[in-house]
């Protein structure tokens, strides 16, 4: 994904330009990806210990042998061993030799996203049990939206090859707390807006973030307002994906840069 962006798409900015790719280029670079994830990642299944201790560890996963000639014959004599190597180089040098870059998704939507029940806890003094069931249905909602946004992210140049990663994971969960955030509407009248996200919580999450981070992280930051702004215009109808947990209508839209400010 990342190749295609800056090899076809460009930087995202005003000089940046498409360019085709033939059918043929796109197998031969998705082959040699292929390739690349299977020398980095690769692993084969897991051997079980052949023990009768139930609690025995088992046995580390090993490499695959995955040769560039076993690699040139899935492609049924489509591609040659030395046109996937000369392939190969080229999207090494190109990505710069960057095959495990920090992205938005993962580990760094897992920290922001362990603030949230902190920012919720500021709402209530006590720690009932249903008030922790509740923290703990947000939160694993907020995780999967914005990872699931995170993800979509790295096909869109003006995200991937502009901000941070750091900035397109917070406007992702911002925006996937957009979709929990209580209106006026369902304040007054609905019994159940308690299980909703509050504007107040979101101040707190985003202040307990801020101080955290060293000032880093704030939802009313340029580029976050931005970011954000590209993820509502990629996925406008997110909560259709992800329906409210709590059984309530959730916003097929977020809220836009002008509310934030």
């Amino acid at each position: 994904d990342r190749y295609f962006t800056i090899t076809f798409v460009g930087g995202g900015g005003e000089s940046s330009s498409h360019h085709p790719v033939s059918k043929r280029d796109f197998q031969l670079i998705g082959l040699t990806a292929l390739y690349i994830a299977i020398k980095t990642h690769g692993q084969s299944r897991q051997c079980a210990v052949d023990t009768n201790d139930s609690d025995a560890a088992a046995v580390a996963f090993n490499k695959l042998k995955f040769s560039l000639h076993i690699c040139a014959s899935t492609s049924r004599q489509q591609f040659t061993a030395r046109q996937i190597e000369e392939t190969e180089c080229l999207m090494l040098q190109t990505l710069g030799w960057r095959l495990n870059p920090i992205v938005p998704s993962g580990c760094v939507i897992e920290l922001l996203v362990m603030f949230l029940p902190c920012a919720m806890d500021s709402e209530h003094d006590g720690g009932s049990g249903g008030e922790s069931s509740r923290q703990s249905v947000v939160q694993n909602f907020v995780y999967d939206c914005a990872t699931y946004l995170t993800e979509l992210a790295v096909s869109v140049a003006a995200l991937s090859l502009v901000y941070k990663p750091s900035v397109i994971a917070y406007a992702s969960v911002l925006a996937a707390v957009d979709l929990l955030l209580e209106d006026d509407s369902s304040s007054m009248s609905s019994s159940s807006s308690s299980s909703r996200v509050t504007e107040d919580t979101l101040i707190e999450y985003d202040a307990l973030l801020n101080q955290a981070s060293c000032q880093h992280f704030e939802r009313n930051k340029d580029e976050v307002v931005k970011a954000k702004e590209i993820l509502g215009v990629m996925a406008p109808n997110v909560g259709l994906l992800f329906p409210s947990p709590f059984g309530e209508p959730t916003p097929t839209t977020f809220v836009g840069p002008n509310e934030l400010l």
